[in-house]
């Protein structure tokens, strides 16, 4: 499969090229500076994941995009300083979907968070709290637009929500709609969960929350 990735630098993105090139997927990438992809094998192309005649140029001959962006911090710290334009991956999402009808690409599989939307209120109230008081709010905010976006396009689309990031090497998942059923997830189960997705079709339409 060939496989179009925005997002590929992130730590969840890095992880899904490197694994789905471990398991003979041919993996596209967009990225700001070229230096910055450091994985063998992957055809980089530098550039912005807003600008629709690379995202147009990019996805001649891709059977299907993982979109892994975010709006990014100086530090994990919730209150650090936003680096990132505020409106980043709605932005891109917003120019990657008329480039993928040009190109009859319809499947996407794109990463959002547990509790952006109508699943803020399936989150405990401590844990609303901080978001809405600190930065990480604005990535939650872009993270809604995508998804709408995403949810009124007519592409076979997943929407994933993880709940809590972490990086455990571990790569066991479990899949619900809604309301979480656990606790934190690594970004290397996320990675499998979306190549699991990806090669079985599964998922499509769906609103997706994702527990270690």
């Amino acid at each position: 499969m060939n496989i179009l990735v925005l997002g590929s630098t992130g730590r969840t993105g890095k992880i899904f090229a490197k694994l789905a090139n471990s398991n003979s997927h041919h993996i596209t990438a967009i990225v700001r500076e070229k230096n910055r992809g450091t994985l063998p094998k992957v055809n980089y192309i530098e550039g912005s994941p807003t600008d629709g005649k690379l995202l147009n140029d990019a996805l001649k001959g891709i059977d299907a995009v993982v979109v892994s962006l975010n709006i990014n911090r100086t530090s994990d710290n919730p209150f650090g300083k936003v680096v990132s334009p505020l409106t980043l991956i709605s932005d891109s999402v917003k120019a990657l979907i008329p480039a993928m009808e040009k190109n009859n690409v319809k499947r996407i599989i794109t990463v959002s968070a547990s509790g952006v939307g109508d699943s803020w209120n399936h989150m405990p109230l401590i844990a609303r709290l901080l978001i809405r008081y600190s930065n990480i709010m604005r990535a939650y905010e872009d993270h809604d637009r995508q998804e709408q976006i995403i949810r009124n396009s007519k592409l076979e689309w997943t929407i994933v929500r993880p709940v809590m990031l972490n990086n455990k090497d571990n790569d066991t998942y479990q899949v619900s709609v809604g309301k979480p059923t656990g606790h934190g997830i690594s970004r290397k189960a996320v990675a499998k969960f979306i190549l699991d997705a990806l090669e079985s079709g599964k998922y499509e339409k769906e609103v997706v929350t994702l527990n270690g």
